[in-house]
């Protein structure tokens, strides 16, 4: 018996639900955020001038600070 359920929307009318323990499903956020600060470090890097850019630095709690949201 799972005790999360995680459901990615994959397109309009589909999904993929996956029944995870509740240590798996820590673990697949983990990576998830751990991409996303990769991510978001990489773009930073570039904005700043490329590769020898410099990143801006994380917040105390190890995830990537997203900044304020401005639509476009």
């Amino acid at each position: 018996m799972a005790d999360v359920s995680v459901r990615f929307a994959m397109t309009n009318d589909s999904e993929v639900v996956l029944n995870l323990s509740l240590p798996q499903a820590l673990r697949l956020m983990e990576a998830i955020a751990r991409k996303v600060g990769e991510t978001l470090a990489e773009r930073s890097t570039q904005a700043v001038g490329g590769v020898g850019g410099v990143p801006t630095s994380a917040p105390s709690n190890g995830m990537p600070s997203l900044g304020p949201y401005t639509p476009s």
